[in-house]
């Protein structure tokens, strides 16, 4: 919405992975040699570990973005498979049909396929993001995978991205081959006010901008400070106060707007940039009605224990009273907003048909 009315040419900070707007901060950048160590060397698996929302994704799709012809590369998102159901999805991600068959018959098949791409001078790179949620024995199978060899070369090598909780199931006792596979890792870090900075300008570049508006230097610590330098916070964030700059007309944002944004969005019902629900005890929306979580019977706890007085229900159903007010002074503002554009839309026409 906000695009038009800035020049930009596109979402700047869209939540979606896009290789395009990579920003190559120390980590991440380290993350990226890595694995380019890793395609280089043809063998070994490189792991790639942080916190939800810090880039694993884009990063991987980047990489895979500037591959050549010579490297076939999948990608998967994992759940918690199992070793069969793991191979079973693997294969698949290479085209190869799997309807029917056991594992024994796929493993056959697939390394049919990887000696095909041999011959043809090519090789099989498979990049398994959340790798956190894989077991053990799952990782294990990876292991296994990496085994399928010609003279002693490798014909299928993977890369393991994943947040932190990938770590304890690498270090496990059991793990210790698979270990011994790994050539390179890094955990990635969240920003730091300059990185902040940094960020929100080459996401900016990417789309045109041209100071429009123009960003105050001090806003950036504000920034960093609040969305905890998580990239993804950032977005969030910063597509928000891009908004607000345009429902209030603004062509410079400062400090005053980036507390204006912290506050409203501290009094929403949607998710907080301040922590995890597990963090929060709570979910946001679960603090604003002052609910508990659910016991087992499905009943509300806290109702059920008459944990809640009339007068503080009544507080929380001000607050939802009151954020629901300012939603819809927003849409008034964006309507007004439209209203102008049409009416300008209308001139330039009458215009034209009048020097015609």
């Amino acid at each position: 919405m906000y695009e038009s009315f800035f020049g930009l040419s596109d979402k700047p900070f869209k939540l979606s992975p896009d290789p395009k707007f990579f920003f190559a901060s120390p980590h991440h950048d380290r993350a990226v040699s890595y694995l380019r160590y890793g395609l280089s060397q043809g063998e070994g698996f490189i792991v790639v570990t942080g916190p939800i929302g810090t880039g694993k994704t884009t990063i991987a799709r980047s990489l895979l973005a500037s591959v050549d012809d010579s490297i076939v590369a999948a990608q998967i998102a994992t759940t918690k498979l199992n070793p069969d159901e793991l191979v079973r999805l693997v294969a698949a991600q290479f085209s190869i049909d799997v309807e029917g068959l056991n594992k024994a018959d796929i493993l056959k098949r697939f390394e049919q396929y990887l000696l095909t791409l041999n011959k043809q001078g090519k090789r099989a790179l498979l990049v398994v993001d959340e790798a956190q949620n894989l077991p053990a024995e799952t990782v294990e199978e990876l292991r296994m995978l990496s085994n399928f060899q010609l003279n002693d070369k490798p014909l299928f090598q993977s890369f393991l991205l994943g947040q932190e909780e990938l770590k304890p199931i690498i270090e496990l006792p059991e793990m210790e081959q698979f270990r011994q596979r790994i050539i390179a890792s890094c955990h990635l870090k969240p920003l730091d006010a300059e990185q902040t900075q940094g960020y929100i300008l080459h996401r900016l570049k990417q789309v045109g901008w041209n100071e429009n508006p123009k960003l105050d230097d001090d806003i950036f610590q504000q920034i960093a400070d609040f969305t905890k330098g998580i990239p993804r916070k950032i977005n969030i964030f910063a597509d928000r106060l891009f908004l607000y700059a345009f429902l209030e007309d603004l062509h410079a944002i400062s400090q005053a707007d980036v507390a204006a944004v912290i506050e409203e969005m501290g009094g929403e019902l949607s998710g907080s940039l301040q922590g995890t629900p597990e963090q929060q005890g709570v979910s946001d929306i679960d603090a604003v009605l002052g609910r508990q979580y659910e016991d087992g019977t499905g009943v509300n706890a806290s109702i059920g224990n008459a944990a809640i007085g009339d007068s503080q229900l009544k507080a929380k159903l001000l607050d939802v009273s009151s954020y629901l007010e300012e939603v819809v002074l927003r849409k008034i503002k964006i309507i007004r907003y439209l209203d102008k554009m049409i009416e300008k839309k209308r001139k330039e026409i009458v215009e034209l048909s009048e020097n015609s």
